[in-house]
C-alpha cells in the first residue's frame, strides 16, 4: 500500500519521526556557543529574551535551545498556519517547545499578542526574521513590535558548519552534515524603546537586519580557519 503524504497516519508520525532524526544527527555534532559576553551571559541567565535568526539557520538553534533551556520554562515559537508550518509546529512541541500558530498573513498579530503574555509569565520565545515565506534575510517587524510592546532583548544568532547542505530553496536553508563542528553566533542584544511607534520602528527593523547579516557574514567564514 502507498502511503501518501497528507495520509493521517503519516501526519500523525511524521513529525515524531522527524524529531526523533534531528536529535539522532545533531547528537553526532560538536557545538560551541560564540560571539557577545553580554549575549551569552543574557540568553543563560534565564530572564525572558527574544531570540531570531534568518529562516536559513532556523534548525539548529531550535535544538540547541531546548538542551540549554531544560530547567526554565518551555520557550515559545511562531509557526506558519500552513500544512507546512503545522509539520514544524508539531515537530517543535515534539523538542519541548510551546508554540502559537500565526504569519505575516494570517493571525500574526494575535499570535504576537499570545507571544507577549507568554514573556510577561517569565517565558522567551523564538521567532524567525524574515518570516516563513521571506522575502530572505530581510526582517520583517514581528519580533521589533514584540521587543517594544515587553521590553524583552532581542537576541540576533547564526549558525555555523563545517559541513553542510545549501538546499536551493527561497532561504537557503543550511543543513549540517552528521559529525560536523557547529558555532552557535551570538549578537549583542538589541532593546526597542517602548516610545517607538509606527514609522520609527523602521530604524531598529533595519538595526535588527544588519546584525543578522553581519552574523550570517562571520559564519559563512567560521570556519574557514578553525
Amino acid at each position: 500500500m502507498k502511503l501518501r503524504l497528507d495520509h493521517p497516519l503519516w501526519q500523525r508520525w511524521a513529525p515524531a519521526l522527524a524529531g526523533k532524526l534531528v536529535r539522532l544527527y545533531l547528537r553526532t555534532c560538536s557545538a560551541r556557543v560564540v560571539g557577545s559576553p553580554e549575549g551569552i551571559d543574557l540568553a543563560l541567565s534565564g530572564a525572558p529574551v527574544l531570540f531570531t535568526a534568518w529562516h536559513c539557520h532556523l534548525l539548529c538553534p531550535l535544538y540547541y535551545a531546548g538542551q540549554y533551556y531544560a530547567e526554565m520554562p518551555p520557550l515559545v515559537l511562531m509557526a506558519s498556519p500552513s500544512r507546512d508550518g503545522e509539520f514544524i509546529a508539531e515537530v517543535a512541541r515534539g523538542l519541548g517547545f510551546l508554540v502559537v500558530s500565526g504569519s505575516r498573513r494570517k493571525g500574526g498579530v494575535q499570535a504576537l499578542q499570545q507571544m507577549s503574555a507568554y514573556v510577561r509569565r517569565g517565558h522567551s520565545c523564538g521567532l524567525v526574521a524574515d518570516g516563513s515565506r521571506g522575502p530572505a534575510r530581510v526582517a520583517q517587524k514581528g519580533v521589533i513590535y514584540l521587543a517594544r510592546e515587553t521590553q524583552a532583548p532581542i537576541l540576533p544568532l547564526a549558525v555555523a558548519a563545517s559541513r553542510k547542505i545549501t538546499f536551493k530553496t527561497w532561504d537557503r536553508f543550511e543543513l549540517p552534515l552528521p559529525f560536523s563542528r557547529l558555532a552557535v553566533l551570538v549578537g549583542e542584544p538589541l532593546a526597542v524603546p517602548a516610545a517607538a511607534r509606527g514609522p520609527a520602528l523602521e530604524p531598529w527593523r533595519r538595526d535588527l537586519e544588519a546584525r543578522l547579516n553581519d552574523l550570517s557574514r562571520q559564519s559563512q567564514a567560521y570556519f574557514d580557519s578553525k
